[in-house]
């Protein structure tokens, strides 16, 4: 069930790169980066502390050493945005693709299938950790208020 989530959530980050080569902008590139980062944030500090399989933690270690790589390449890519250099954005976004499909790839392969080890209650309580987690924009209000 929750390596089903976390595989879908690489899909929807993978879409909205392909939308961002299609339309380089700060715009949606400030949607893919607070997704990046909630994504890798929720993998180092939850998910990531949990695998008890010791023959993973080597492949763990490079993944978040990609995470760094990651990383770099969207904050280079937003300065290029903001220098208005859109080739030059396009080419660090390809970079970044590049990676972060290989990255998609070897998680899904490793990581997230042990998560299919754990019960479904462990699953369930590994997403309610990112439900605490959650921050709704700061001018949200429930239904009835609005």
């Amino acid at each position: 069930m929750l390596s089903l989530v976390l595989t879908l959530d690489h899909r929807r980050l993978e879409g909205l790169i392909d939308e961002l080569l299609a339309n380089p902008n700060l715009s949606l590139y400030g949607v893919i980066w607070k997704a990046y980062k909630n994504h890798i944030y929720w993998e180092e500090e939850i998910l990531f502390k949990r695998v008890t399989d010791t023959s993973l933690l080597a492949i763990i270690r490079g993944l978040e050493t990609e995470h760094g790589s990651m990383w770099i390449l969207l904050k280079q890519t937003e300065e290029l945005l903001r220098s208005n250099e859109i080739e030059g954005a396009r080419e660090k976004i390809r970079e970044f693709m590049r990676v972060l499909l290989e990255h998609d790839g070897a998680e899904e392969g490793s990581i997230y299938q042990f998560l299919e080890s754990l019960s479904d209650e462990e699953q369930a309580r590994l997403i309610l950790e990112d439900i605490a987690l959650a921050e709704p924009p700061r001018d949200w209000k429930c239904h009835a208020i609005t």
